[in-house]
């Protein structure tokens, strides 16, 4: 990977309830993490870790302060997927590189949050580097990510999913026109990681992938799939697949939660937007 990016990092979900988006995705079969709350902005989140990177659920606590545009996007758009964030374990460098390669990061971001833990609260710290509106989507929900503080994030009882989930697979994006993002994400992920076919681009990172394809293909992503609403403006962060150990076992958990899950031709176990805070989510087997 050119500019030190390593891998997706984690996605972001906008939830309108947090305390109902945390049941819903332990019903799901997922183990969320204690509460963690943004320090002088009124949303917090739960997350679902794995071993290299993970899912938060963000929602506000607090309307009357800064949301960093969670309030809009939930008003304008739904729950659902709200961003997506790349790491580097070298955030100076990729600023630099990034720069020189002229594709305009902004300024690296500290932030810190506060992780309520039940033998008192930490302060898990991050650096961030947004991408610009070039990568397809808004800068706040394309973005770079250093954790500074990693030990503070994962702990083995987080670990464990009771459905089984290892990691994040993918994130669908639906755009106008994916070829015109096509020279972007060469720049900025070396071209030997992007392919562009049918109209659908895939950028390829360690274990994951960031794909663009637009309103007309998604039932070549999504065989069998029927939309029975109409999807928010373009660019609109759609679906998210999920490794698991055994699918049988995913689909058993489900099945017992008594949560609707579909199995599709092509191998993957499909949960509806309903069942999953706004967002298509689909399970898949390991690769062998």
């Amino acid at each position: 990977m050119l500019h030190h990016i390593k891998r997706i990092d984690h996605s972001l979900v906008g939830v309108k309830d947090l305390e109902a988006a945390r049941a819903a995705y332990e019903k799901l079969g997922f183990t969320l993490t204690p509460r963690g709350s943004h320090i002088g902005w009124g949303t917090a989140n739960y997350c679902i870790m794995f071993e290299e990177d993970y899912i938060e659920l963000l929602g506000i606590i607090d309307p009357e302060q800064e949301t960093n545009g969670l309030d809009a996007a939930l008003s304008e758009r739904g729950e659902g997927l709200l961003g997506l964030a790349l790491g580097t374990e070298a955030p100076e460098d990729t600023h630099k590189s990034l720069t020189d390669a002229g594709l305009e990061p902004s300024e690296l971001i500290s932030l810190k949050r506060r992780l309520e833990l039940p033998e008192g609260d930490v302060l898990p710290e991050f650096k961030l580097i947004r991408l610009t509106s070039s990568a397809g989507l808004d800068a706040k929900h394309l973005f770079i990510c250093h954790h500074l503080t990693p030990g503070l994030l994962r702990r083995p009882e987080w670990l464990g999913h009771k459905n089984g989930a290892l990691r994040i697979n993918s994130i669908v994006v639906v755009v106008d026109d994916p070829e015109s993002l096509a020279d972007y994400y060469r720049r900025l992920c070396g071209a030997i990681n992007v392919t562009l076919t049918d109209n659908t681009l895939t950028v390829r990172f360690d274990g994951g992938s960031l794909i663009f394809v637009n309103d007309r293909d998604i039932d070549l992503l999504f065989p069998g799939l029927t939309i029975h609403d109409e999807l928010p403006p373009t660019p609109h962060l759609f679906a998210m697949s999920i490794v698991v150990k055994d699918l049988d076992r995913t689909e058993a958990h489900l099945r017992a939660n008594k949560v609707k899950a579909q199995r599709i031709a092509n191998g993957t176990l499909r949960v509806q937007p309903e069942d999953a805070c706004g967002l298509l989510l689909e399970f898949m087997a390991e690769p062998h």
